[in-house]
Formats: structure tokens, sequence, C-alpha cells
């Protein structure tokens, strides 16, 4: 009877969270207790709409994996290239591949990118834009809206999926009252 307990994942899961807040503050565990914020996921499971938000993204997530996966390429290919153009004069910046990319994540983002990195780069290299206004037209305009993309695409779908499995439980319904007619006729035709 104790183990029906364990059979619903929330309450595993509550288990799991009061159980590492029971356990005296060590040294790393004093963090874990923070995880009792998760409990608010519960309301996931609550509301029809949200779990369909929830399921859209979920499947959305081996798509955004091959456009993090070209995401990845493409700030590799610009943290080189900006790397060996720009490092001399702004290593702050570009003096390293892993600081290269951090900045033009900055860019993508479209955080102080023009005022902040872009022009003081342009006062020293004039022709810089050749390399910054393709990258942020690729990345930012391009390859975010196809993550975008993915996730209303897959949203869709699976509000498509839903409004389906409504209209065949719909259609089972009234197949089931005409035969449930066309055996009251028949009987009504025998007598």
């Amino acid at each position: 009877m104790a183990f029906i307990f364990f059979r619903n994942g929330w309450n595993v899961f509550d288990f799991v969270i009061v159980g590492i807040a029971l356990v005296p503050a060590g040294q790393g565990l004093a963090v874990l207790r923070a995880l009792r914020i998760l409990r608010v996921l519960r309301v996931i499971s609550v509301a029809p709409r949200l779990r369909r938000v929830v399921e859209g993204f979920i499947t959305a997530l081996p798509g955004m994996g091959s456009v993090f996966l070209l995401m990845t390429i493409i700030f590799y290919i610009g943290s080189v290239i900006a790397t060996k153009l720009f490092a001399p004069s702004f290593p702050e910046w570009f003096g390293s591949l892993p600081a290269s990319a951090y900045t033009l994540f900055q860019i993508m983002t479209l955080e102080s990118w023009s005022m902040g990195i872009v022009r003081p780069v342009m006062e020293i290299y004039p022709q810089a834009w050749l390399f910054f206004v393709p990258f942020i037209l690729t990345t930012t305009f391009a390859v975010v809206n196809l993550l975008v993309g993915l996730i209303v695409n897959s949203m869709h779908d699976a509000h498509n999926e839903e409004a389906g499995e409504i209209t065949e439980a719909y259609r089972d319904e009234v197949l089931s009252r005409l035969i449930a007619i066309e055996k009251h006729l028949d009987e009504k035709s025998r007598q």
C-alpha cells in the first residue's frame, strides 16, 4: 500500500526535493534546497493549454539541436575570422576564440553592438562592416528565426494533433449514435 505513493511522478519529485531539504546543510547540499521552487512545475500537469505548449517545445528539441549545431559552426567560423582580423587592436573583445565568441554572441543579441563594439572597431578597420553586417543578418535574422519557426511549427502540429483527436472522438460518438438509431429503427420496423 505504501508504494502507491511512489507510482506518481510528482510524488517522487516531491519526496526527493523534501529529502534534499532535510539533509543537514553540507557544503554543496545547501544549494540543492533551492530546487524546492521546481515544484511550481506541477502547474503544467493541471493546465491543458500549458501542457500543449510544453509538449510542442519538447517535440521541437531535436530540430533545435540541429539549429544549435549550425549556430555553433557559424560562431566558430566567425570567432576565428574575428580573432584573426581584430585581435591586435581589440584584445579584450577578440583576443582569443572564447572572447571572440562571447563578443559575437553579444553582437548577435544586438545588445550595444553598434556603439559598444562595431563602431569602435570600424574607427580602426573601416571595412569591418563587411564582416559584421553579414554575421548579424545570418545569426540574428536567419538562424534565430529558424528556432522560432521550429517552435511555432511544433506547437501548431501539437494543436492539430489534439484537434484531430477531438474530431476523431466526435466522429466515433456520431457513428455510435447512428448505429443506435439504426438498431432502434430496425426494432420498430419488425413490430
